[in-house]
């Protein structure tokens, strides 16, 4: 039988973390990983096979990772909760021929927004690659051609993630400012060159791509905003990352 590691990302302020470490208890291993230079929160209860590690950016998420040692890596962030449906089909998975299984498998998200439940998150459509055999980062790639390969793999056949990031509006707000601010980084540590195309396709492409996942008009309100939210984050993260590279310091600011 295979053996299942989840690493999960948590930012400060996140408020359903003790909820995310409750619905991955089954595990043989969760990895904490604090993106912040403060202390990690304090977490209730006992969890026997919780690690916990402080990080300054994404740049050593895959380092730490490789902790785990185990054949499975499910990558969640700390508003994210694993349902019971999901985690039999997980424990399923793993009791399958290892050697015969595939690199990764897409998962369903929805998320809590405006009191009801949509397909998809702020990071853009469901399903989405969050389970794989390979110690690898959550891609904050999103102009890399190598997170397209892995929009490849099979979904999983039940069960869903359930994302509370946009439950109140504002905080989801936060969260993106949060996120696009760590994919920048991420991106300038990289000295990857996205081009003029990759600015605007790719917030075009998330939205279209939510929005359908919903249904133009089925998702409602809920669907329509959570399409803009997924825009918006690859979009802030293009033009912090333009800023940084074409608007001098001395100019910022000036009328």
């Amino acid at each position: 039988m295979s053996t299942l590691g989840v690493v999960i990302l948590s930012l400060p302020g996140m408020q359903h973390l003790g909820a995310c470490l409750e619905s991955v208890r089954w595990a043989e291993a969760v990895l904490l990983l604090h993106l912040s230079a403060e202390a990690p929160p304090a977490l209730p209860g006992s969890h026997s096979a919780l690690m916990v590690r402080k990080l300054a950016s994404l740049g050593g998420v895959e380092g730490f990772c490789k902790e785990l040692g185990t054949d499975w890596i499910l990558h969640l962030w700390g508003e994210e909760v694993v349902g019971a449906e999901l985690r039999d089909e997980i424990s399923a998975l793993c009791r399958r021929d290892l050697a015969a299984s595939p690199q990764g498998y897409r998962i369903a998200i929805r998320s809590q927004l405006l009191g009801c439940w949509v397909q998809g998150s702020l990071l853009g459509p469901s399903p989405a690659p969050r389970l794989s055999r390979r110690a690898e980062e959550i891609a904050p790639g999103w102009w890399n051609s190598g997170r397209t390969q892995r929009a490849g793999y099979p979904a999983v056949a039940r069960g869903w993630i359930g994302d509370y990031s946009a439950a109140a509006l504002d905080n989801g707000l936060r969260r993106i400012e949060d996120i696009s601010g760590l994919w920048k980084e991420r991106l300038e540590a990289a000295g990857a060159q996205p081009g003029l195309s990759s600015y605007l396709l790719t917030p075009l492409q998330a939205w279209s791509k939510t929005l359908l996942s919903n249904g133009i008009w089925a998702g409602g309100i809920a669907g329509m905003t959570l399409a803009t939210l997924a825009a918006y984050a690859p979009l802030l993260t293009a033009a912090k990352l333009w800023e940084a590279r074409h608007v001098k310091p001395n100019a910022k600011g000036k009328v």
